[in-house]
């Protein structure tokens, strides 16, 4: 933690991290004195921004603002930008080297860090201490889950001055300009491209974010149940099931009968999905799947009679080197498909099935066709 109470790390965050925090909205840091430091928060770089500067001594000489009153010279740069004529954009355009300059006086529009830097650079150059602060603000709670998600849509830059006896005092000169930039939450649009426009325009923008909050749900319960699964919380889960000095031992024989469990329980589900689908037509749409393999694609509603009569006018007068199958072949494929129509209404076709598809492996199909 540095002194002013950033925590850093040596190193760039590539992977999931946790730590703990708590929130004290009423502390208050730095000094409520004016002490040499503070010195530091009026320097401007020589040569820049003259007519900021010139504007701050204008501010200074006036009588209403007369005095060391840190407060009032607040007010009078907030009221500059609520009845200026200030906007809030995201596509300002590219500011060239004199940007307070440009914010107060030519463009008088940008995104929150621009007008926050003028606002610090204006504070500063009246000769009070100011820092501008980034971070984030909001953020969206997840529906399903109830977890709060920070996105880099929440990108926040506002300002600090120092008022003696009080400290650091936080100002948002962006609420000045655009309030439901800050008090609504309001979010940066993200950008996004070609697909990502059209499949928000075909599933609508609520499907879309529903989808995203039920992405972000799993993730997050695989990040605290997966991921952050140490081995306490292992050995504690060993302790509520009873075990009084869990072991290795003791976590390896829990997890070889959850994983016969879940063997035995996909077996079954497997045999119960087959129980539950009729054997005839996955014959025939396995029948379908081979024909049309071999170039004769065939409709779904169409019956085994009407497929036996396309199978014969497509190969039934087929010959020579060339065909894919002899006409006899062709025949043989009609006739099992007869067959098939006839098993679909005998009283007792379960035996009659086995052998048709028995018979469906020794049929002489058509070659795949090249392509397929």
């Amino acid at each position: 933690m540095t002194q002013d109470l950033q925590w850093m790390t040596t190193r760039p965050v590539t992977d999931v991290m946790r730590y703990r925090a708590e929130s004290y909205p009423e502390f208050r840091h730095g000094p409520t004195a004016s002490v040499r430091q503070l010195r530091e928060f009026t320097a401007l770089p020589p040569g820049f921004n003259p007519r900021t500067l010139a504007l701050a001594a204008q501010m200074r000489a006036d009588r209403a603002l007369a005095g060391d009153d840190t407060a009032a010279l607040v007010e009078a740069a907030m009221a500059r930008l609520r009845t200026g004529g200030y906007t809030y954009t995201l596509e300002p355009g590219v500011y060239g080297e004199h940007t307070a300059d440009e914010f107060w006086f030519d463009r008088k529009e940008g995104f929150c860090e621009h007008i926050a830097s003028a606002f610090v650079v204006l504070m500063r150059a009246m000769d009070v201490p100011a820092r501008i602060v980034t971070g984030y603000q909001g953020g969206g709670q997840n529906s399903l889950d109830g977890y709060w998600t920070v996105r880099q849509s929440d990108a926040h830059a506002w300002a600090e001055v120092w008022i003696a006896e009080r400290g650091w005092v936080r100002v948002d000169p962006t609420g000045a300009v655009a309030p439901g930039r800050v008090g609504a939450f309001e979010r940066l649009p993200i950008p996004q491209g070609a697909i990502a426009s059209a499949v928000g325009n075909v599933i609508g923008a609520n499907a879309l974010q529903q989808m995203r909050a039920v992405w972000e749900a799993v993730n997050n319960r695989w990040n605290q149940w997966v991921l952050n699964y140490s081995q306490n919380s292992q050995m504690d889960l060993l302790k509520k099931l009873g075990f009084e000095s869990p072991s290795w031992q003791d976590l390896t024989t829990i997890l070889g009968s959850l994983l016969g469990v879940a063997a035995l329980g996909g077996a079954t589900w497997t045999w119960w999905e087959r129980r539950q689908h009729d054997p005839w037509l996955r014959l025939l749409g396995r029948t379908r799947k081979r024909l049309e393999a071999a170039g004769l694609p065939l409709p779904d509603h169409l019956p085994p009679r009407a497929m036996a009569q396309r199978v014969q006018a497509h190969w039934g007068t087929a010959s020579g080197a060339a065909a894919p199958i002899t006409q006899a072949q062709a025949q043989r494929i009609h006739d099992w498909l007869l067959r098939l129509e006839q098993v679909r209404y005998a009283p007792q076709p379960a035996q009659q099935l086995g052998t048709l598809r028995r018979e469906f492996n020794t049929l002489s199909w058509p070659q795949p066709t090249p392509g397929q």
